[in-house]
């Protein structure tokens, strides 16, 4: 028995481990763009590992 013969105007189909894939990399950048816009994912840079200074009125320059 022949084998059907594949349409010539169709592309292949995607995988569905690539689409699964896709989705779920589309999702993450979703939420790690929300986070950023909103706020909601913290205080992130070189600044938040490093001790707070403040300076009390008696160490200013005026003095």
């Amino acid at each position: 028995m022949a084998q059907p013969t594949p349409e010539r105007g169709s592309p292949p189909r995607m995988p569905r481990w690539l689409k699964t894939t896709g989705i779920v990399v589309g999702v993450l950048l979703l939420l790690f763009a929300v986070l950023q816009f909103t706020g909601l994912g913290g205080e992130h840079g070189p600044g938040r590992h490093m001790p707070a200074v403040t300076v009390s009125p008696s160490q200013g320059g005026d003095g």
